[in-house]
């Protein structure tokens, strides 16, 4: 009998101390959401101005997020936990630590819903929202194999956060096409992005902003543009609808594909655009196709 009661009371001390000292959080949820890990991990980074992403770690099943946001006189620390359950769906649990005051708010939230438990839940619910909106806006269909065509193109030279994306694209689009109509260059095709370095740990992306044309001998000198050419080449592809600042969501989910069916690929994306974002309308029915290209 003694030994029962020794043993109960060893449980409930080691339990006392696991949830006040050990437990990864002062408040934990729990969320799922039908993506992939890297639209989740980019919706987090980008969706909360002013809380900062302070560690990241990356990778093919399970990511880590760490977020700093200011609440009041205290600093909540949000740990995002990605895994990946299945390619379109990843379970997200979120652990939150007030630093400076956790062991209160771990006695107190046994006993009551204190306000940073309504804090922390309402952020968790906020985001929710958030991603569920902005899935229901964007679409995502991978196509498989396909051959991405050669191409000789104009184009300007950008770099910067993969977020500000189309940014790049909108400040030099009429650029390049008053170039185009200036010199009468006959295009030979639709506008394209082509990624030339990305940097998934920082988010960066170098790029060219491209309008495919008919090569000539002949070729207009103009301050800012290049001039360049691409083979043709085997590439897995997708069709993205949605805003074009999003559209590195079809990257994650040709990676995803990518991985599930053991094929090698180079991370430089290349987006072909359908739509003028400049001439608005419904963004949900702007359509990019999307090419990962195959490593032979």
């Amino acid at each position: 009998m003694k030994k029962i009661i020794a043993l109960i009371i060893v449980s409930i001390i080691a339990t006392g101390v696991w949830y006040l000292y050990l437990k990864p959080g002062d408040f934990t949820a729990k969320i799922k959401a039908k993506t992939t890990l890297g639209t989740i991990e980019q919706s987090i980074k980008n969706w909360k101005e002013g809380a900062p992403v302070t560690e990241v770690q990356l990778g093919d099943e399970h990511t880590q997020i760490i977020q700093e946001f200011t609440v009041q006189d205290s600093t909540h620390i949000y740990e995002w936990q990605l895994n990946k359950v299945h390619d379109s769906l990843t379970e997200v649990t979120v652990h939150v630590i007030d630093p400076t005051h956790s062991i209160n708010n771990r006695i107190n939230g046994l006993f009551k819903d204190t306000d940073f438990k309504k804090s922390a839940t309402r952020t968790v619910l906020e985001f929710n929202e958030l991603l569920q909106d902005h899935l229901d806006r964007i679409t995502v269909t991978i196509v498989g194999e396909e051959e991405l065509p050669a191409k000789f193109y104009a184009y300007t030279e950008l770099e910067g956060l993969q977020i500000l994306k189309a940014d790049g694209m909108m400040r030099d689009i009429g650029h390049l096409q008053g170039t185009m109509a200036t010199y009468d260059i006959e295009l030979d095709g639709r506008p394209f992005v082509q990624i030339t370095d990305w940097n998934r740990a920082t988010d960066s992306i170098k790029y060219h902003f491209a309008f495919p044309m008919i090569k000539r001998d002949s070729l207009p000198v103009v301050k800012d543009i290049k001039y360049g050419s691409r083979p043709a080449q085997r590439a897995l592809k997708a069709i993205y609808n949605g805003n074009y600042i999003t559209s590195d969501r079809a990257w994650y989910a040709l990676l995803n594909y990518a991985k599930s069916n053991n094929i090698k690929v180079d991370l430089k994306p290349t987006e072909v655009f359908y739509n003028n974002p400049n001439m608005a309308g419904d963004e949900s029915r702007w359509k990019t196709e999307v090419y990962l290209p195959i490593v032979e």
